[in-house]
């Protein structure tokens, strides 16, 4: 004698079946234009340009003389995002010109912290010669730190 077949397992079989024919295609042509996507990236010029620029403007910030591992790493990173560029691997170039843009700003930063601090200590050494006088003719102490 045959089973009468149950309709609720055979309707899961179907189902089962009609899912593996939709969604194999369904995640190959997703695949294909994710990788299509990938390799049809722009080329990030904007950024490349921006980072020249901060290196430049690190260079005129006197970066050369106050921070110049800073700037030779953002040197550095600026020709290897050029070659990435023309090589056509745009993630990386981009990657890399982030990078040489950060490295460009920090190295600007401490040139720009390093002449502020050379400024300030030199108006000091001015002014603690005048120190003691003002404070004489005020009828004050000297203080102890201008005693040093």
């Amino acid at each position: 004698m045959r089973a009468i077949s149950d309709p609720n397992r055979d309707l899961t079989r179907r189902q089962k079946k009609s899912f593996r024919v939709g969604i194999l295609p369904s995640l190959l042509i997703l695949f294909v234009f994710e990788n299509i996507g990938c390799s049809s990236a722009q080329p990030p010029t904007g950024i490349l340009s921006q980072a020249e620029l901060d290196v430049r403007a690190a260079s005129e910030a006197r970066a050369d003389e106050l921070a110049p591992m800073d700037l030779q790493s953002a040197r550095e990173k600026l020709e290897a995002s050029k070659k990435a560029m023309a090589a056509k691997r745009y993630d990386d170039a981009r990657r890399l010109a982030e990078t040489a843009q950060v490295e460009a700003e920090l190295a600007t930063a401490k040139a720009e912290a390093e002449i502020a601090r050379r400024t300030a200590d030199d108006l000091r050494r001015r002014l603690d010669p005048l120190r003691p006088e003002s404070e004489r003719g005020a009828g004050l102490q000297p203080s102890p730190a201008s005693k040093e």
